[in-house]
């Protein structure tokens, strides 16, 4: 007799609602044509660079709620790009430590463009900037967590024990931002270890309850996502005070993160009352 597990989770149930139903599938369509236009993976991370520039100029006259709308509609397609630049390169082969930096780069780089705009829109820009740059940093920080654990949730639903290594491509930034995603989940657990000395079975076993229990905590976590994060601007200014973002960034998502943090790290306890063996080396490499 056979016994049926119930299903792992559909790996894409934690993505952004409107990545997964909008931008996503656009892009897809869009990298045929892309390729044959000639258009590079780093040409397109620089065009959503560029987008974002744009974006940043019409935020700075948000007070005309036209050209706020403008603004976000312009970080849309900074989006659609970020996921364009990623999908030409693994169609092409031309995927690389320098391409991964500067997708990244260009990731920070519009929130920045766009933040600075709006403190320098504000009537009092010194304190309102210092106010965007500990909102910033929060943002940084959240967004590596969020990385990570959203990397580590595709890789175990893969059947990957492994944690890829970050390469050290970029210089001084991408090796600050490599540790500092490693501290806040880019790394292999206690729990791989215990992956990797399990059976087939038994690894089979202990993913699915880490995955049902992780699930929630998980769905929660795209509220740290940059699409979330591009919404929240719109709404702020359209109630007539960007710093409401940034108040969102420290006062909101540093909770909702520790709290998803804390969740996470209990779910990959769950399995030491199913007796999975524990050792004290890494998993086996890919």
């Amino acid at each position: 007799m056979t016994t049926l597990r119930p299903p792992l989770p559909d790996p894409r149930a934690i993505e952004v609602p409107s990545n997964r139903f909008l931008l996503h599938p656009l892009a897809d369509r869009l990298v045929g044509p892309a390729i044959a236009a000639g258009l590079s993976a780093n040409m397109a991370s620089l065009a959503g660079l560029a987008v974002g520039l744009a974006a940043a100029l019409a935020y700075f006259h948000w007070q005309d709620w036209r050209l706020a709308v403008a603004g976000w509609v312009l970080m849309l397609l900074w989006h659609l790009l970020d996921g364009l630049d990623g999908r030409i390169a693994r169609a092409t082969g031309t995927a690389s430590p320098f391409g991964r930096f500067l997708d990244g780069f260009a990731d920070y780089g519009v929130f920045v463009l766009v933040h600075v705009a709006l403190a320098l829109s504000l009537p009092d820009p010194v304190a309102a900037l210092a106010l965007a740059i500990a909102a910033g940093l929060a943002h940084a920080v959240q967004s590596a967590f969020y990385e990570a654990r959203r990397a580590m949730w595709y890789r175990r639903l893969a059947g990957l024990v492994c944690v890829p290594p970050r390469t050290a491509a970029g210089g001084v930034i991408e090796r600050l931002y490599n540790a500092m995603e490693a501290r806040l989940g880019h790394q292999a657990t206690a729990f791989d270890h215990r992956l990797a000395a399990a059976g087939p079975d038994m690894r089979l076993r202990l993913v699915m309850r880490w995955a049902r229990t992780a699930l929630p905590a998980m769905r929660l976590l795209w509220l740290l996502s940059a699409n979330a994060r591009t919404h929240v601007i719109l709404v702020a200014c359209l109630l007539g005070n960007p710093r409401l973002a940034w108040w969102w960034e420290l006062l909101v998502l540093t909770p909702i993160a520790l709290l998803c943090a804390r969740v996470l790290g209990r779910a990959e306890r769950l399995d030491e009352a199913e007796g999975a063996p524990t050792v004290a080396g890494p998993p086996p490499a890919a």
